[in-house]
């Protein structure tokens, strides 16, 4: 799977997971302490999110960081 591939996985799974809890992308970047486009770039599969950052969403999103990870 390429870079590119894995970015674009992981923002869908992301997206998908906040979607179930009922998280609208606002009150999930406010959740998170980082602006909505931030978070919007990262579902698209445009940003690199940062390990903490996917630990902090992980969390957030009732699950531990691998397996927000497992795609």
């Amino acid at each position: 799977m390429s870079e590119k591939e894995f970015l674009e996985n992981l923002g869908k799974k992301i997206s998908k997971l906040r979607n179930t809890k009922g998280f609208s992308q606002e009150r999930f970047a406010a959740e998170l302490d980082i602006d909505q486009s931030y978070l919007s770039e990262i579902e698209t599969g445009k940003a690199n999110p940062s390990i903490l950052y996917m630990k902090k969403m992980a969390g957030a999103l009732g699950l531990e960081l691998w397996e927000l990870l497992k795609f």
